[in-house]
């Protein structure tokens, strides 16, 4: 049987143009952002993270490891590389070491359960009790709010009442190391949160939004050349 050449063209064509079609329509009706976002302004936004990490850790090197993490991380969770980027940017600006980074970002979204404002808020509140070294009425109402209590974390693991522990916090007694081990603890086997984050990214939002950051990150690396002209 002889392959007939102009019709297989032709139906490769039809094949791209589908294809084509299909991203755009994702692209278009899942993100709100159309091609040229991904193909300019995804690569403008990393641009952005890059810069900024490399001014928090003092090294381009360091700000392009810590980039490929958090893209590896998005792959295998239901956040998007900007979200784990602006966590890590909230993080570090408290004082946060880069060495801890992804342990404290695994953490903190399987607190948040996949949700991306709660895991927003958690990145914000643990900075701020990672910086004031105690845990404040404040913080534990921003951490209520967003469904962890590490209060009766603590009092399993002291045998204290609420009522005492919330004297203690009042008196500066409940230290940030208590927080972090409390959330530790939630997140272990066992725990409440345990796994949580990896339960969502099989959940149907969870995928949708490992498919938007498949987009972007295509969208990156098709665009690049076409970024560094619009630069030029």
């Amino acid at each position: 049987t002889s392959i007939d050449g102009k019709g297989f063209e032709r139906d490769y064509k039809n094949f791209g143009n589908k294809v084509g079609t299909i991203i755009k329509g994702v692209a278009l009706g899942y993100t709100g952002k159309t091609l040229v976002d991904y193909f300019i302004g995804s690569n403008a936004d990393m641009e952005q993270y890059l810069t900024s990490f490399e001014v928090m850790l003092g090294s381009a090197e360091k700000a392009q490891a810590l980039l490929s993490d958090l893209k590896t991380m998005a792959a295998v969770t239901p956040f998007e590389t900007s979200d784990l980027a602006n966590a890590s940017k909230t993080l570090l600006a408290f004082g946060e070491n880069a060495k801890d980074l992804q342990g404290d970002l695994q953490m903190l979204g399987d607190i948040s359960q996949g949700n991306g404002e709660k895991f927003k808020s958690l990145a914000l509140v643990f900075g701020q009790i990672k910086s004031a070294g105690r845990l404040m009425g404040q913080d534990l109402l921003q951490l209520v709010n967003v469904g962890f209590n590490p209060l009766q974390t603590i009092a399993k693991q002291t045998g204290k009442s609420m009522a005492d522990l919330k004297k203690d916090m009042e008196n500066g007694e409940i230290s940030f190391e208590m927080v972090a081990e409390a959330m530790k603890t939630a997140t272990s086997e066992g725990g409440l949160f345990y796994k949580s984050m990896e339960k969502q990214s099989q959940t149907m939002t969870g995928m949708l939004s490992t498919l938007k950051d498949n987009l972007a990150e295509f969208g990156r690396e098709a665009g690049d050349k076409a970024f560094e002209q619009v630069k030029d």
